[in-house]
């Protein structure tokens, strides 16, 4: 590597970690709620069909999160996870449309969610008796207002499914 490129990478390197870190002693340290998971209605599953179910949930005014995929490789994108239930089938999640938002430290603009939002993951059953069952869940999130972003957390959620033939 020669020194222009030693150079080049140094800055990018700064230019994230200003943007994550302006201010080292206004970042934040303890982890706090910005995504607010909403009331999830229950899906009804019959074998072999998918069916979407659909997560509401709301970014706190006056922040943000990352879109998924993530604009830039060093942004944590937000990302859906379900714990397995043996029986239930889970897509691909999808994700909601994101939102420009200009990163003034770096010159870029970066790919956002903010205020209501929805994720929709399609679900089916194969060889569960009929009934109610919950599956668990998290969507990892990294808030970020103007001045600061803050440690990556997760929001729990739970979706009520109930099998029937």
């Amino acid at each position: 590597m020669n020194q222009a490129q030693f150079v080049s990478k140094v800055s990018g390197l700064l230019t994230v970690i200003a943007f994550l870190f302006p201010v080292f002693g206004e970042t934040a340290t303890e982890t706090q709620e910005f995504l607010k998971v909403g009331k999830i209605k229950s899906v009804v599953l019959k074998e072999g069909q998918f069916v979407e179910a659909v997560i509401p949930a709301k970014v706190v005014k006056g922040h943000h999160i990352q879109a998924n995929p993530a604009t830039l490789p060093n942004l944590i994108a937000t990302e859906i996870t379900l714990d397995n239930l043996q029986g239930i089938q889970a897509q691909k999640p999808v994700y909601p449309k994101s939102k420009p938002w200009k990163l003034v430290s770096a010159g870029k603009t970066i790919e956002t969610y903010d205020g209501d939002i929805e994720f929709k993951v399609g679900l089916s059953a194969q060889g569960l008796k009929p009934g109610k069952y919950q599956i668990k869940g998290s969507v990892r999130y990294q808030a970020c207002n103007d001045k600061n972003c803050f440690f990556p957390t997760s929001a729990a959620l739970t979706i009520p499914v109930t099998v029937v033939k």
